[in-house]
């Protein structure tokens, strides 16, 4: 990777950010100040990474549940899926 597509990468990943703060302040002013629950866009990084670790998590217990045949890790599955529906 050259130094010009470094920083231009950088400044993509910077303009993101201002994105991102700009909704936060449009939510933090809808909601009078008060904290937002959910500050990221949908187009976010860290919601990517969420999701794909959700599936990566999900899959695993998936393919082992009959290996342990554990309530725990059912429920434990099943709060993910809900969770990773909530992040969609």
């Amino acid at each position: 990777m050259t130094a010009f597509d470094l920083l231009t990468k950088n400044l993509e990943d910077i303009q993101v950010m201002i994105g991102n703060h700009a909704n936060l302040l449009g939510c933090l002013k809808q909601s009078g100040d008060s904290p937002a629950l959910h500050p990221c866009s949908s187009s976010c990084p860290c919601r990517q990474k969420l999701k794909e670790t959700l599936m990566e998590t999900i899959q695993v217990l998936e393919a082992s549940r009959k290996a342990f045949k554990s309530k725990q890790l059912e429920g434990l599955r099943k709060k993910l899926i809900a969770a990773l529906a909530e992040t969609a």
